[in-house]
């Protein structure tokens, strides 16, 4: 059974076929998609069909992608994934006119909690770009680490390479954050 999740003020959902309309609004634009590995653009329905069947039909021990749900409705999308190493990799984006506003750390957080301790993951991976401050601010707000550096090259900038920072949370890290003042 998908692991729906609620915060505050959002709803982590599995997606629908209903979500592509504003799947495809939101990662058609550049400023959502240059900074993400694996979304190219122009982002097309088709792209958007292959990514909503992917999340609806991969196991979920492999992938689990949730839909943030605000109260504008469809507002991005998180997701835990193991890559072929094994290790647990947080992703996310958000739909432009809703940065700054706190509903990634929201996710994020909820996300997190989930992986240690519901998965009983002992360590989240993740990475951004230097050129992506806010998603570096919401991952030092979680807890994250930095531990290296290199160079990506998102699918949408296929001629590009960029300074890129690898981060990671431990089950640790993250209890010592959440332990009783």
């Amino acid at each position: 059974m998908f692991p729906d999740l609620k915060t505050d003020r959002l709803i982590l959902r599995q997606f629908k076929h209903t979500d592509l309309e504003p799947l495809c609004m939101h990662t058609n634009n550049f400023a959502v998609s240059k900074t993400l590995s694996e979304v190219p653009y122009p982002y097309s329905k088709a792209d958007g069909e292959w990514w909503i069947n992917y999340c609806l039909n991969t196991p979920l021990s492999e992938k689990i992608a949730w839909v943030i749900e605000g109260p504008a409705g469809f507002s991005g999308s998180i997701t835990l994934m193991k890559l072929q190493s094994g290790k647990p990799i947080l992703g996310y984006w958000l739909a432009e006119h809703l940065w700054g506003k706190g509903y990634m750390s929201e996710a994020a957080q909820a996300i997190t909690t989930y992986g240690f301790e519901v998965l009983g993951l002992p360590t989240i991976y993740t990475s951004a770009l230097e050129e992506n401050p806010g998603s570096l601010r919401v991952l030092s707000k979680l807890g994250f680490q930095e531990i290296g550096r290199g160079f990506s090259t998102p699918r949408s900038r296929p001629e590009e390479k960029l300074p890129n920072i690898s981060l990671s949370l431990t089950r640790e890290q993250w209890a010592a954050r959440h332990a009783p003042a």
